[in-house]
């Protein structure tokens, strides 16, 4: 089978390396790739994984027979989409179902409408309503930014000066597009875990749970980044959690989706806080996560092709 990776980070080496080991892979392309990707693929260095006729022009030229969609921007770009409608299987949701992490704020209503435990929190779209937001709340509080920033639009505000802060930098531009609007909510407490799930639309299968350590200094005193290192197994998360996880956020999420009519298909990414009150949803994630995933597929001992192709054809309950 020839198979094309998008993405150049971490996480297509990780996935790039499991799917490599597979017996059914034949020639395996990684756009851009890295350094690493090089040493046991093809890289794609000219090819934009944004460009959604450019990827299926060379998805057609090259017979691929499955694209593996690693970041979040194609997938909001609806890269997907393209592909699928010109019939190549692709591991990844549409650009409906990215929406689960293309806007917080579509989230957590989705959330809200469908009983799933998650913060307290409201939206806005001008900074006086949100400063307003932010006394009523009181802090603690996190500020989120509504659309993609590469993980770095989430600022944990400790006090009410810095929720304010958070807010001028979003309305202001310091995030691009992202900041246009803004979700305010409650802050959680408790361990951190992140959970990826193989979903086909129908069926959900986590992997092994991880935690991710993001805040940037020694003591967590720093600003939010994509992720300074992880660990899994998640020793935090219990057999008890994962069964009230299973029944309580991620069937519910998947069957939600179908309710909505748009079956994800592809890795749903679990953001949870494990609080006193139990685990609710920080945030999705539309796609493995980086770095979870260069600790998380290592466990894997299961072919990751075979597991892809039957998430794209629909038969992973077998």
């Amino acid at each position: 089978m020839n198979i094309l990776v998008l993405g150049g980070g971490g996480r297509e080496h990780a996935i790039s390396w499991a799917l490599a080991k597979s017996p059914r892979c034949t020639e395996l392309y990684v756009a851009p790739g890295n350094g690493g990707t090089a040493n046991i693929a093809r890289n794609v260095k000219d090819l934009n994984a944004e460009d959604a006729q450019a990827v299926l022009a060379f998805a057609q030229a090259h017979n691929i027979e499955l694209v593996v969609i690693g970041p979040e921007a194609p997938l909001v770009a609806g890269v997907a989409d393209v592909l699928r409608e010109a019939g190549i299987p692709v591991f990844g949701p549409d650009a409906q179902g990215a929406q689960l992490e293309g806007s917080k704020t579509y989230s957590k209503r989705f959330m809200d409408a469908n009983g799933i435990p998650t913060a307290r929190y409201q939206s806005f779209t001008d900074a006086a309503s949100a400063r307003a937001y932010c006394e009523e709340l009181g802090a603690p509080l996190v500020v989120k930014a509504d659309g993609l920033a590469a993980g770095k639009g989430v600022i944990v505000a400790a006090e009410l000066e810095q929720a304010e802060e958070a807010v001028r930098e979003c309305f202001g531009g310091t995030f691009g597009d992202a900041g246009n609007t803004v979700v305010i909510e409650e802050m959680l407490v408790g361990p951190e875990c992140s959970l990826l799930a193989f979903t086909d639309g129908k069926t959900v299968v986590p992997m092994v749970s991880s935690m991710d350590h993001k805040r940037a200094h020694d003591h967590d005193e720093g600003l939010n980044t994509g992720g300074m290192g992880t660990v899994a197994p998640n020793p935090y998360y219990t057999p008890a959690i994962a069964a009230e996880c299973m029944e309580k956020i991620f069937l519910p999420t998947i069957q939600a989706m179908n309710a909505e009519g748009c079956p994800f298909k592809g890795c749903l990414y679990f953001g949870l806080m494990l609080t006193p009150d139990g685990p609710k949803v920080i945030e999705y994630n539309c796609r493995f996560g980086d770095p979870e995933t260069q600790v998380v597929l290592p466990l894997l001992e299961s072919d990751l092709l075979k597991i892809m192709t039957a998430c794209t054809e629909g038969t992973l309950a077998d």
